[in-house]
């Protein structure tokens, strides 16, 4: 219902249009908050009060940011009240109360922002922002008495808290708003009470409550008579707008007209200060009974015996000496309100740190004098309680902070004061601070800051940290200042661990890499060196190889704190970065560091302890490096071994698993046995690689013989026979090499349809060709003997005609071929088949070779024995 009475207020209200009220609560009005959100932005949102008939909600003007309070008083709140007349008398003190507030102006006085506005349904004013009443603490009070033997401190369940010296401060603020009506407005309160003292957000005390505010007297009888109203209490209407006869002067309630003046707000002022210490409640409870308050003050105020009790002597020597100066019978002895703020109960150094602060007072005070009271103000701060150096003294120091010549002695009080507060207090306070980042000329002012950087850091968030801190940092660093530099780089290393990466390596490494290089002082040098140690854990190997380490290099100065500092850095590296960096980089550096001539013995033993560490890290990895690769190239020499003697395997030239024969693709024409014995060639043994002749195997193959499509391809020259195997193939030979005579033509031999038959029948369509010189490409895992003995017999066969004219033929024993598988007999033997002679002895590369010359034709090339080269018939 609240809300939608405030929604429709906006379009009835032309002055409630500039402000952004908050219906939602999000504190209730006892928060500690500083509530200076106005700074940044965003409003302060606190719970609604309740202050008499008034609902009093935040609110926040839209262009200033200002945070307000706004009073609204709902008629509906009075339909209870049958008799109009009744009604009028409520809405009459009502509209006194707001208009004498907008005709006073004074600081202790509640403020007025925008006058009173009417409606058909509501009352509606603005006031500066406060966050609760005197009722509020003393309801607190009433609830939760302290016992004996606690502090002065008085608290509640809605969290507020009252010390001793803010009740001094607040009563002497309401004294000094009531002398200004007395002397200058000629008015009397006549209501004072806990509901019209209010409470701002800086925590001073503001008189409000003019329901019943009546001019002073005059010596004519007449007009004291007409001034005079019977403080008669009427249920018919509701009591926040009555008498409080609770507070009100026996004068004024039993002598009647032409006995009362000024003091009778005196003695409301006693009543409310023994309400404040004793409990929450005043001196005398009459219940709305003009009767009940006669015969309270009459007798008991006059016997005294509302003195006394265990509340009573807690009160304090200054406050039993004060209050019976105040609660009178009559008004003569009473004291006067210039005398009560000279007692001794408001002469404490903390009250007269206050009066000193004050703005009213502290602007006039040349600078000189201030610079000596900030000075002191760090020494008595603690007297203070933590809720009044938030809400009263600090609020009045960052107000002043806009004199730059202040500041160094401003600062140190204000961070003082900040160690006290939350991260969300502290989060208000830092907008207004974080101006001063940017003051590179103040050196001093510079110093202080940098200095409470660990606060800084304690009391945000690392991404505010980031934004609104690091700044500050990277002016340092970029300050004319020796100090300033060396003051910010010793306070670096505590804050590397919080800062991102990112920040880390890209910003701050760079500032700190450029002080380091351009400065010359010894001092700022070495700080500069403690910042890279404390990087180091966090930085990668890249940036440390290929920034810091180079970096490092560029120390031409041979003094020892600046080498011992580089030394600590470099150690710390070398465990960090790579063992070829360490070998390359960092030991070179340290060995010429280590001939220093300023070193001492023991410095350089540090040297020697740091290198010889460093050199057994390199020795130690790299040995268990090398130890890997060997391992590594044992395992695949394993492996191709037993690659090359196992079924199905074989290597090529270079070492390597022949994939083919891996797969079982190659000599697919035969079967899978015809596969798998075809592709094993001669055993043991590594001819040639068939990736490279891939196209001759698929050109010389018939169509038929492959599951693959033809392949239009025509050879350069004379094609052979295809073979069955795609590793063996025939070679052609020039025909003037042999005797054509010698031989006969053969006919043409059917592939068969198994890996055996498919080698008769290689070896019969096959010219008559030396034997191979074998050759191992790749040494074998296990002994073997010394040389291969195919022992496969010749015999005479009948020559044949070939494109190239008559060739030989080599007959492989037709008898023996028909009747079981070609035998080849891997186990070495020293006899060569006859007509033949083992060229290269017993070993494995040896080479056959005929006897006997061979006849030639008249008309052909003679071929000696170099011209056959490393020929292969197997190919």
């Amino acid at each position: 219902m609240l809300a939608a009475a405030t929604t429709s207020l906006f379009g009835k209200s032309s002055s409630l249009s500039a402000y952004t009220i908050h219906t939602t609560p999000t504190s209730t009005p006892s928060s500690s908050s500083l509530n200076l959100a106005s700074t940044q932005g965003q409003p302060s949102k606190r719970k609604p009060l309740s202050v008499g008939l008034w609902k009093v909600l935040s609110g926040t003007h839209k262009t200033t940011g200002k945070d307000v309070s706004v009073w609204i008083f709902e008629k509906r709140v009075i339909d209870g009240v049958r008799s109009p007349q009744l009604k009028e008398i409520v809405l009459e003190t009502l509209r006194k109360e707001a208009q004498s507030l907008t005709k006073l102006r004074h600081p202790d006085l509640l403020q007025i922002t925008e006058p009173l506005e009417e409606t058909r349904s509501e009352l509606t004013f603005v006031t500066e922002a406060i966050t609760g009443s005197l009722s509020g603490i003393l309801r607190d009070l009433s609830e939760n008495v302290h016992g004996p033997g606690s502090d002065r401190n008085r608290g509640g369940s809605a969290g507020l808290e009252v010390d001793e010296v803010e009740i001094q401060k607040g009563v002497l603020q309401v004294s000094r708003a009531l002398s200004f009506l007395h002397n200058q407005a000629k008015l009397v309160h006549l209501n004072i009470n806990p509901d019209a003292i209010l409470i701002n957000t800086k925590g001073d005390w503001k008189l409000s409550g003019l329901t019943h505010i009546t001019p002073i007297p005059s010596s004519s009888s007449s007009a004291n008579q007409q001034k005079y109203v019977y403080p008669e209490v009427d249920n018919r209407i509701p009591s926040q707008v009555q008498w409080k006869l609770d507070y009100l002067a026996p004068e004024y309630i039993i002598d009647g007209p032409g006995s009362w003046g000024t003091g009778v707000d005196v003695y409301s002022l006693g009543c409310l200060l023994f309400a404040v210490h004793l409990g929450g409640k005043p001196p005398f409870r009459n219940n709305g009974s003009i009767q009940t308050a006669t015969t309270h003050l009459e007798q008991d105020l006059v016997q005294g015996s509302w003195r006394g009790g265990r509340r009573w002597q807690e009160a304090g020597d200054e406050v039993r000496d004060l209050l019976p100066k105040l609660i009178t019978r009559h008004a003569q002895p009473r004291l006067s309100l210039p005398t009560l703020q000279s007692h001794s109960y408001f002469s404490s150094l903390a009250i007269s740190t206050l009066n000193f602060l004050d703005p009213s007072n502290f602007a006039s005070k040349p600078r000189e004098e201030k610079a000596s009271f900030l000075k002191g103000l760090l020494r008595v701060l603690p007297g203070f309680s933590d809720r009044l150096k938030r809400r009263k003294i600090l609020p009045s120091l960052l107000d002043e902070m806009k004199d730059v010549y202040l500041l160094p002695f401003l600062l140190p009080d204000v961070f003082e004061i900040c160690k006290t507060l939350t991260n969300d207090e502290f989060a208000e306070v830092l907008p207004r601070v974080q101006p001063l980042f940017d003051l590179k000329d103040s050196a001093q002012t510079m110093l202080m800051l940098i200095e409470s950087i660990p606060m800084f850091a304690q009391k945000t968030s690392p991404e505010v940290f980031r934004k609104s801190v690091m700044p500050l940092i990277y002016h340092a660093l970029e300050s004319e200042h020796s100090n300033v530099q060396e003051k910010v780089l010793g306070a670096i290393p505590s804050l590397c661990d919080n800062l991102d990466y990112s920040t880390l390596q890209d910003i701050l490494l760079v500032k700190v890499a450029i002080v380091f290089t351009k400065t010359t002082l010894l001092s700022v040098k070495v700080e500069t060196l403690r910042c890279f140690l404390a990087m180091v854990t966090i930085l990668d190997k890249a940036v440390l190889t290929q920034k810091l380490v180079p970096l490092l290099a560029k120390i031409r100065t041979k003094g020892e704190l600046r080498i011992m500092a580089t030394l600590a850095v470099h150690e710390a590296m070398g465990m960090k970065v790579d063992r070829e960096a360490v070998a390359g980089l960092v030991l070179p550096q340290l060995w010429a560091m280590s001939m220093g001539p300023l070193l001492s013995v023991d410095q350089f033993g540090k040297f020697m302890s740091v290198i010889k560490s460093l050199g057994n890290r390199v020795e130690r990895e790299h040995l268990e490096h090398l130890r890997a690769i060997r391992r590594a190239d044992e395992q695949t020499s394993t492996f191709a071994g037993a690659s090359a003697t196992a079924p199905g395997f074989s290597m090529n030239g270079g070492g390597e698993v022949d994939f083919e024969a891996l797969v079982g693709s190659k000599g697919t024409t035969g079967g899978s046995n015809g596969a798998a014995n075809g592709s094993r060639g001669v055993q043991g043994l590594s001819l040639d690689d068939p990736w490279d002749r891939t196209d001759d195997w698929l050109a010389s193959a018939p169509a038929t013989s492959s599951t693959r499509p033809a392949v239009n391809y025509t050879p350069t020259h004379a094609p052979t026979t295809p073979t069955a195997c795609g590793r063996l193939k025939a070679r052609p030979v020039p025909a003037s090499t042999f005797n054509t005579a010698a031989f006969a033509a053969e006919p043409a031999v059917s592939r068969p349809n198994n890996a055996m038959g498919s080698m008769n029948g290689i070896m019969q369509s096959t010219p008559a060709l030396p034997p191979p010189q074998v050759q191992m490409t790749r040494a074998p895992l296990s002994p073997r003997p010394a040389g291969p003995n195919y022992n496969i017999s010749l015999a005479p066969q009948a020559p044949t005609t070939s494109v190239f004219g008559a060739a030989p033929s080599l007959s492989m024993g037709t008898s023996m071929m028909a009747s079981k598988p070609m035998a080849m007999n891997t186990t070495p033997s020293t006899a060569a088949p006859p007509g033949w002679t083992n060229s290269g002895g017993m070993g494995m590369g040896g080479v056959l070779q005929p006897t006997r010359k061979i006849e030639q034709a008249s008309n052909k090339k003679t071929f000696n024995d170099a011209d056959w080269g490393d020929f292969d018939p197997l190919k």
